[in-house]
């Protein structure tokens, strides 16, 4: 069993989540954010519609996208985005080596199933609470500094050292 695109826009219609189906590149756009903090959805089934990938790439309003290609603060961006990752139990933060680009993803393989209106309805619920990240990162391209006070970030920091410790004794 699969799930194409036409059957995740039905739903998404029926959600009255606004989106766009193209059908000739195999792609659901949409959008969302708040005022401050714009995203774009890329919404695809992949593997043959056995896996089902929603993707929202953080946005501003200059360049249309955030990206920390070439910073310096990226080391940052990548032990935030990391803490994040260990924080949120559905999702992964990624950061695109090639150009810097900034997403938040979920996939789900649906190799004997499909997607639930209600599981959509988490996944959309997930994909708009991400506009509120995008302060923080902001901040930190911007800056280099995590969004905590003094005494939080070297926590923090001691904590991402010793899991990136851990990890590296480990083999992985």
């Amino acid at each position: 069993m699969a799930m194409t695109l036409k059957e995740v826009s039905t739903i998404f219609t029926e959600l009255d989540f606004e989106h766009k189906l193209i059908e000739e590149k195999d792609l659901i756009l949409s959008a969302g954010g708040n005022k401050n903090n714009r995203l774009a959805y890329y919404i695809r089934c992949r593997d043959e519609d056995k896996t089902f990938d929603m993707a929202a790439q953080l946005l501003d309003d200059e360049t249309n996208h955030i990206s920390v290609k070439g910073s310096q603060h990226m080391p940052t961006l990548m032990a935030y985005l990391l803490l994040r990752n260990y924080q949120t139990k559905f999702g992964t933060w990624e950061l695109d080596p090639e150009d810097g680009d900034i997403k938040f993803t979920v996939e789900i393989p649906l190799e004997d199933n499909t997607l639930t209106k209600a599981q959509l309805k988490r996944i959309i619920k997930i994909m708009n609470s991400t506009s509120d990240e995008a302060k923080d990162i902001k901040s930190i391209v911007a800056t280099g500094k995590l969004p905590l006070d003094e005494d939080e970030a070297a926590k923090k920091i001691a904590e991402l050292e010793a899991m990136l410790a851990q990890l590296q004794g480990s083999g992985i």
